[in-house]
């Protein structure tokens, strides 16, 4: 193991005196609390009480109670003190702690004989003894239902009718705090496995009406204890922890008459013997430290090990043993040639050695392949060098974790995201990213490219009259036939119910040409679809509209407007048909430039103005607001920002609009900051990806923060995951600089993007945003069910705050809390409000 070494109310009104009279509850669960033959409170904790009164000079009167009954009289000012209560904030809300913990416990799971169990997930088809209504039932059957294990519950009335239940056969396991279990395990005949939970801070709960300085004094006393080694509180602690070490007497008194010689030899032997006496003490302690040390590290879920100078094992922790299937004896003394395949034993060497060479710590993703498996395993690795022994060349210690599942999942969940679930074809969001690619600035070409939008023409009688089951068949059928007659570069995607759009690149840079080919080959489409029939023989005909373009001056959502606008042309004059995009249909463009004139003078108008929405968690608190960006024309009324913004992004009026929006929302942070009731709110700004990436945007924030005396903590930036990808070195940098302010960062629209999972595991992120279009058929679409599921789980990884956007229904509120969703934005909870009336509407 060198390895890993590394306690009524008149008091409140009344004085304190030497008759001072205190009633103790007293419950059974020795060996921390029972009540002797006398009704006197014993055990660690009762054994400390005494010897607290004593020294203190108070009288104690006991009363023999279970523990809920004991709260409960404890609560009502029945009883003074209650020992053995672990603090829990909704304990705090109802009765009163001191500060000095009497001492920490936890709780652990003990087995019978034969059984090995090693996790949580090891407790499959086991049967559990538990007390009925303690915290080790509430938490162990919260964790095996989250993660669907089948465990049979045994209730018990105490840990020792639990121990004898197992020991009888009625069960296989027991729950119980450790000091019992390693008090009692032995008497029943069982161990205890590397299965530890719930640490906890033991006190003597107070009654609320009980005076304060009793508490103190059972501070002072506590901590002038714990710094004397020799003290009452570690006898105690010792006595109910093991057997106590062979009394060693040494005669305190001597013959007067022997001489200053024997005298000094009595004090060297007695000295000797303190010290002997001391190092076995120190002895046992290190041994405990040792076990307890490898049971957290066994329990730990990750692989964690220590590789000699010549890089053969040291030392391995119970996952190590599970991954090779050996024993850690057998792993041992060997290299990774023993258990890797050639190359993949390389790899990891070269990995190592140059972290002994160097002697810096490396992060790193390893790709390796066991023996006997044809699978490559992800591993997320942090590696040092570790000085073993002064002189010593240093070894090398590792932790890593399996991102294998991590990056499984994540790809179900781009799947989920980016194509359609029935016909596997790009859905809307995968065709605008391939659409933005096309209509990039910096990627621009002269060649011609076409936009289909295909709209099979009354859908809605397959559906009614078929049911939807044809309907989904043609939708299938539809898109294996656009897929077989599209050019090998071509892109195919389901746009929404029955519409697909075709993507055409490179048809040349003659425009006439280009317009032949899109034509003709539009009108082939139009005749595969036609030749379709279902199974009641319904005629299927489609309608065709095509923007022909290229990526100089227009935006995605330009080219998809006008391809939609030839549609609605071709659907107007019956369907079966196709039509181009005209000039006609100019006007909205025209329209567009005059709303992008206008917003110039939007802001030195004064029409801009922001609108805060509430965020709540899941006891309905108001935990922040999000700060809405809101334009009111004085011809036009609302403009969406759906509308304005774009614009703003692509004419560079984002940069003082969005400077405009941060000075305001910490212009009203500072207000906040000074009114009490509101000083804990966040307010979250979302940032434009043109905005974020500015040279000096750092510094603008920080001297808006500095101008207005807004706190940092509580303004939120949200970013896109589509701008943490573009550049990640220098948005990490950037986020970086302003996370050392103390401003937070949530990541909006997550999901929408493919990212490394260990990557953004080093970015500074507080917050997932689970957008609303998931949200809007949570109930309904099993794969916007998955996809928030997923996400939950995969910020839960992260350690990350995950809201909900867009939550409008209750039910919708109920199905995010059952699955782990505590914060939630939404017209459920309030519209955006201007601030004036924002906490009258709420």
């Amino acid at each position: 193991m060198s390895g890993i070494l590394l306690l009524g109310g008149c008091l409140a009104a009344t004085p304190l005196s030497a008759e001072t009279l205190l009633t103790v509850g007293v419950y059974h669960n020795p060996p921390k609390l029972f009540a002797d033959d006398e009704g006197r409170p014993r055990g660690v904790l009762g054994d400390l009480l005494q010897a607290i009164a004593k020294e203190e000079q108070w009288q104690l009167e006991s009363l023999q109670c279970d523990f809920q009954h004991c709260l409960t009289l404890l609560e009502q000012g029945d009883i003074n003190l209650l020992p053995d209560v672990a603090w829990s904030e909704e304990r705090a809300q109802r009765i009163v702690f001191h500060e000095e913990p009497v001492m920490h416990s936890w709780s652990q799971l003990y087995q019978r004989k034969g059984l090995k169990i090693g996790a949580i997930f090891d407790l499959e088809q086991q049967r559990v003894a538990v007390v009925a209504g303690s915290v080790q039932q509430s938490y162990l059957a919260a964790v095996t239902e989250r993660f669907d294990i089948n465990v049979t519950w045994l209730p018990v009335s105490s840990f020792a009718r639990g121990f004898q239940a197992v020991a009888d056969g009625e069960a296989d396991l027991v729950a119980a705090n450790h000091l019992f279990g390693d008090w009692r395990a032995h008497d029943y005949g069982l161990s205890d496995t590397p299965v530890i939970f719930q640490p906890a801070r033991l006190f003597y709960a107070a009654s609320p009406q009980l005076s304060s300085e009793i508490l103190n004094q059972i501070d002072n006393v506590l901590r002038r204890w714990k710094q004397d080694n020799s003290s009452i509180y570690y006898e105690t602690l010792g006595g109910w922890r093991a057997k106590p070490s062979p009394s060693q007497s040494t005669p305190t008194w001597v013959w007067w008459g022997v001489g200053l010689l024997i005298l000094l030899l009595v004090s060297a032997l007695i000295g000797n013997v303190l010290l002997k006496r001391r190092m076995n003490v120190n002895r046992e302690q290190l041994s405990n430290n040792e076990t307890l040390l490898a049971t957290i590290l066994d329990s730990v879920d990750a692989y964690i090990y220590i590789k000699s100078p010549s890089l053969k094992y040291r030392y391995v922790n119970r996952r190590i043993s599970e991954l090779f299937n050996l024993p850690a004896e057998k792993i041992v003394g060997k290299d990774d040639n023993e258990f890797f395949d050639a190359v993949s034993a390389e790899a990891v060497r070269i990995v190592d050695q140059n972290v002994l060479d160097s002697g810096k710590k490396v992060t790193i993703e390893e790709r390796s392949r066991l023996q006997g498996e044809a699978h490559v395993r992800t591993f997320f690795s942090i590696k040092m060098p570790l000085t073993m022994a002064p002189g010593e060349a240093p070894s090398l210690c590792g932790i890593s974790t399996e991102l294998t599942e991590y990056l499984e999942m994540q790809s179900r969940t781009h799947r989920l995201a980016f194509y359609d679930a029935l016909t596997g074809l790009p859905n809307r969001r995968r065709l605008m990213e391939l659409l933005a690619d096309v209509t990039d600035q910096n990627k621009c070409t002269t060649s011609f490219s076409a936009i289909f939008i295909v709209d099979l023409d009354d859908f809605r009688l397959v559906n009614d009259i078929q049911g939807h089951e044809s309907g989904d068949q043609l939708l299938i059928d539809v898109a294996n036939r656009l897929q077989r007659h599209l050019p090998q570069e071509a892109t195919v995607a389901r746009f929404s119910s029955d519409e697909f759009v075709v993507l055409l690149h490179t048809l040349g840079e003659q425009q006439g040409k280009a317009t032949h080919k899109a034509e003709r080959l539009a009108r082939q489409l139009l005749e595969t679809i036609a030749t379709l029939r279902n199974d009641r023989a319904l005629p299927i005909t489609a309608s065709i509209g095509i923007s022909l373009f290229t990526c100089l001056g227009l935006s995605v959502n330009s080219v998809l407007q006008q391809a939609d606008m030839a549609l609605q042309q071709a659907k107007a004059v019956g369907g079966n048909t196709l039509r181009f995009f005209n000039m006609e249909m100019q006007t909205s463009v025209l329209e567009r430039a005059k709303l992008e004139g206008d917003l110039h003078q939007a802001l030195e108008r004064n029409e801009l103005s922001l609108h805060y929405q509430v965020q709540v968690d899941h006891h309905d608190i108001t935990t922040g607001v999000e700060a809405l960006l809101r334009w009111y024309h004085p011809q036009r009324g609302w403009v969406s920002p759906a509308t304005f913004i774009p614009l703003a992004e692509e004419n560079g009026l984002i940069l003082p609009i969005g400077f405009w929006v941060l000075k305001t929302a910490c212009e009203q942070l500072a207000k906040w900051a000074l009114q009490p009731a509101y000083a804990a709110l966040t307010i979250s700004v979302n940032v434009s990806s043109v905005q974020f990436q500015q040279p000096d945007f750092v510094r603008t924030v920080e001297g808006l923060l500095a101008q207005t005396q807004a706190p940092p903590s509580r303004l939120v930036l949200e970013v896109t995951e589509s701008l943490l990808m573009s550049e990640p070195t220098r948005v990490r940098n950037t986020m970086l600089k302003l996370r050392s302010q103390g401003i937070r960062f949530a990541l909006d629209d997550f999901g929408t993007g493919y990212s490394s999972l260990s990557y953004l595991k080093r970015l500074p992120l507080d917050e997932l945003k689970i957008d609303q279009s998931f949200i809007r058929e949570l109930l309904t679409d099993k794969t916007d069910a998955a996809i928030v599921d997923t996400t939950i789980l995969l910020a839960a990884s992260l350690g990350l705050t995950v809201v909900a956007e867009g939550v409008e229904k209750k039910e919708q509120l109920d199905w995010l809390k059952g699955h782990g969703c505590y914060h939630y934005q939404g017209y459920l909870f309030g519209r955006p409000t201007p601030i004036e009336y924002l906490f009258e509407a709420y």
